[in-house]
């Protein structure tokens, strides 16, 4: 029995690599040859069944299959394209979210719902340079809707919805509610309107002048800021560097120190933020008067011990046995003592300190004497009853 869809719904041809759980896989080979995304704007379901004389396989069921009008925009002709297609030739990629009002899309910036899913999109080559191979990634943005300024709302008078005589249940759905947009097209190099249906649509949120200008300048001044994402307990120390947007979207763009990286956060979901001095003390640090009287090691491990205690994220500085220095961020960790193999008794034990590692995403052992320096996070790990959300 093939499953009816809604208006709105985010479908693709059974073809497309995405799947209703899966929507960050990278794409390779020809690219280019991906169908796009889509939007059911009317469905009208099959009223009778049809067979195959020949093989009896089944090629419409009433009230269970249906044709369905699907949207989608093309980068290549800079138009919106329609197509209609049989519901047993998709699949259901995301299904529609909440109805947009009419009262909210009034004068606001929209996009269709597809577009954050194709800015998503990554295509990966191979490149081959001297024997050595590296795989690129980029950006696949063959259809990702432009924004456009609503200039009107009508209503949908040239269609009406169409019921079963016999059953009585609706046999055509179509959208009572119609959408024109203004939107600069670069095929023409001029500005183009369309009419879309209302459930094909996001409402691309909107931000104040004064809140970009606040980030702006917490990027200028180059302040480390603690930070909270809406939705997520998830909370970092973070050196702003610059504002970025992407079609619409406004991000603050700086160091994560708890992930280590350069990082992008939408501004609009922060929360909590506050000016912070990054650490809380670090190690070697032959200034501080209760660490300059202790050798190297000795005072990586006071300051492990006083992150123990204080149930804050440490970063250090560490060298493996291939002299190799990388950064990592840990929490819940404690120091280790490993007694040497074998039945030597006069060998000093081993000395690691452990802890989950933010890198790894896993608990490891590092050998105290390979740190090459130690720092407190001004900001606690969480707790068990404070965990935090590990996908970010």
């Amino acid at each position: 029995m093939e499953h009816l869809f809604n208006l709105g719904d985010i479908v693709a041809l059974k073809s497309h690599p995405y799947t209703s759980e899966l929507q960050n896989i990278l794409i390779s080979g020809e690219p280019q040859l991906v169908s796009p995304l889509m939007i059911i704007v009317e469905i009208i379901k099959d009223s009778q069944d049809v067979f195959d004389e020949f093989t009896g396989v089944n090629l419409q069921l009433k009230g269970k299959t249906a044709n369905c009008k699907c949207v989608w925009y093309s980068s290549k002709s800079a138009q919106f394209e329609e197509a209609w297609l049989s519901s047993k030739l998709l699949k259901l990629v995301k299904r529609r979210g909440k109805a947009i009002a009419k009262s909210d899309v009034i004068d606001s910036i929209v996009t269709l719902s597809t577009a954050q899913m194709e800015l998503a999109k990554v295509k990966s080559s191979l490149n081959i340079e001297n024997e050595n191979k590296r795989t690129n990634l980029n950006p696949l943005l063959s259809f990702v809707s432009p924004l456009m300024q609503v200039i009107g709302v009508p209503k949908n008078d040239k269609k009406e919805a169409l019921y079963d005589v016999k059953t009585g249940n609706k046999k055509r759905e179509i959208s009572k509610q119609l959408v024109k947009c203004k939107w600069f097209n670069p095929a023409s190099d001029k500005m183009s309107e369309v009419l879309i249906p209302i459930e094909a649509l996001s409402i691309v949120p909107s931000i104040s002048e004064a809140m970009l200008n606040e980030y702006a300048k917490y990027a200028r001044s180059k302040q480390h800021l603690t930070l909270t994402i809406e939705g997520s307990s998830y909370q970092t120390i973070f050196l702003p560097q610059k504002i970025k947007c992407s079609h619409g979207i406004y991000f603050i763009v700086g160091y994560d120190y708890i992930k280590n990286k350069t990082r992008e956060f939408p501004i609009l979901k922060l929360s909590n933020i506050t000016l912070v001095s990054p650490f809380v003390v670090q190690a070697p640090n032959f200034k501080d008067t209760e660490l300059n009287t202790l050798g190297f090691e000795e005072q990586n491990k006071r300051v492990i011990t006083k992150g123990i205690q204080e149930k804050k994220y440490l970063r250090i500085r560490y060298k493996d046995k291939n002299n190799n220095l990388t950064i990592r961020t840990i929490k819940n960790y404690e120091i280790k003592e490993i007694p040497p193999l074998g039945t030597l008794t006069n060998v000093k034990p081993i000395e690691y300190l452990t802890g989950f590692c933010e890198l790894r995403k896993d608990e490891r052992h590092f050998q105290l004497e390979r740190i090459q320096s130690v720092e407190i996070l001004n900001i606690s790990y969480p707790t068990p009853d404070n965990n935090q959300n590990e996908q970010l």
